[in-house]
């Protein structure tokens, strides 16, 4: 098999489990759900933070 379809079946598989853990259970939804909403705030930050930086840079 390609090596594109086993990273396929990766991430499918990867989907099915969180999946599958969010459905049966409660704690799983709670974990899954702050790590997908701080995870994507601290990048948001970090990346905003980062454009700042590099603009101030380009500026002096």
């Amino acid at each position: 098999m390609d090596k594109k379809i086993y990273t396929l079946l990766t991430i499918y598989i990867v989907y099915l489990v969180i999946a599958l853990s969010m459905v049966l259970s409660s704690g799983a939804q709670k974990v899954l759900t702050a790590l997908i909403f701080g995870g994507l705030g601290i990048f948001l930050f970090l990346g905003a933070y980062l454009i700042w930086v590099l603009n101030r840079k380009h500026e002096e």
